[in-house]
């Protein structure tokens, strides 16, 4: 694993040697992201820039000085998702190695993204079948949200049917 942290005062050669380190090569990119901190990090959502990417990871610039946890939650710009593994960080800067494949594809995302406009639109009804149909309900997170929801919306009805005291 590259060095945990580099000092803000990081000279050139700290950062040839880093890069020598690499495993896989970068190609710059700018790529708008966010990275998400787990709740036992405090939570929070940080936008950044993505500035170079491989295969195994990215370099991001977060614009202000912020201290990240060893793990994040990264998410780009059209919706891909990675757990990330912050491998150092100098400045504003952070190098993130991905820990496993994608969480979530820039497709899995588009299409959750036609659900929640099916949310809006059409109810929690609708959505949750929309959900079903997509196989999403075989996620165990978006199967515990969408059957609270269904359930506080049944609870809502019985109370504003008066099937259910206030």
């Amino acid at each position: 694993m590259l060095q945990q942290e580099m000092s803000a005062k990081s000279g050139p050669s700290e950062a040839a040697a880093l890069a020598e380190r690499r495993g896989d090569s970068r190609r710059p990119v700018i790529r708008s992201a966010k990275i998400f901190i787990s709740a036992n990090g405090g939570g929070g959502v940080f936008n950044c820039l993505i500035l170079d990417q491989s295969s195994a990871g990215v370099l991001v610039d977060m614009g202000t000085l912020a201290e990240l946890p060893e793990e994040v939650t990264l998410q780009m710009s059209g919706g891909a998702s990675y757990l990330a593994r912050r491998c150092w960080a100098a400045g504003t800067k952070a190098g993130l190695e991905f820990i496993g494949g994608q969480i979530v594809t820039e497709e899995t995302s588009q299409r959750m993204a036609r659900i929640a406009d099916v949310l809006q639109r059409q109810g929690v009804a609708a959505a949750v079948a929309t959900l079903r149909t997509a196989r999403f309900l075989d996620h165990d997170k978006l199967r515990h949200i969408a059957e609270a929801a269904e359930a506080a919306v049944q609870r809502l009805e019985a109370a504003l049917t008066g099937q259910e005291p206030i």
